[in-house]
């Protein structure tokens, strides 16, 4: 089987195999195509300065994930300490101060979307990710590279690894992995999201 695919891959168009298989242009596409019209993507700025970019349209932070992201020789004890603080000192408690200047703000981050809880054909609760390969092919994603992001009712749509944007209150919380272990230290209360294009 996997020699087929590499053969097919390294082939011409017209031997690559019978006139169904889905290729740029065919079926999946025309989906993409007949989908509602979505407002403008928001330019999300291109590298971290430290100072989120700004929507113009509604003067929040665009906040990337590069300005989430901790110094890698503090993250294990920052995400500890958001579970246990009683074992840390509030100077080891403290987190950088462009992130902890984020926390209770409205903010409007990209992501990939992984479903936690549906209702019907809503997603309730979601994980937000930078880079969805990076996360969820092999291990679990790093603890400042992932949001718990619980939508307002009615819930939101699934777009199924394509990039969206999402609306929200951040909060920097600990997360544990239902064993006592931390995984993650961000929680967003989502109120809209739409695909970015």
């Amino acid at each position: 089987m996997i020699c087929c695919l590499f053969f097919a891959a390294c082939g011409e168009a017209e031997v690559q195999g019978p006139k169904d298989l889905l290729f740029s242009g065919s079926r999946l596409d025309a989906a993409l195509e007949s989908a509602p019209t979505i407002a403008a993507p928001l330019q999300v700025a291109a590298a971290s300065t430290g100072t989120p970019g700004i929507d113009p349209a509604t003067g929040l932070p665009i906040v990337t994930w590069d300005d989430l992201t901790l110094p890698d020789d503090r993250v294990d004890d920052l995400v500890d300490a958001l579970l246990y603080p009683e074992s840390y000192s509030d100077e080891e408690r403290a987190f950088p101060s462009d992130i902890a200047e984020l926390d209770g703000k409205e903010i409007i981050i990209e992501g990939f979307m992984i479903p936690l809880e549906w209702e019907g054909e809503k997603v309730l609760n979601f994980m937000l990710v930078g880079d969805i390969l990076a996360c969820c092919f092999g291990g679990a994603p790093e603890p400042d590279a992932w949001i718990d992001a619980k939508m307002e009712a009615p819930g939101a749509d699934y777009f199924v690894q394509l990039p969206i944007l999402v609306r929200g209150i951040f909060h920097i919380e600990g997360l544990d992995d239902g064993t006592g272990y931390a995984a993650g230290c961000y929680t967003l209360e989502a109120s809209s999201m739409k695909l970015n294009e």
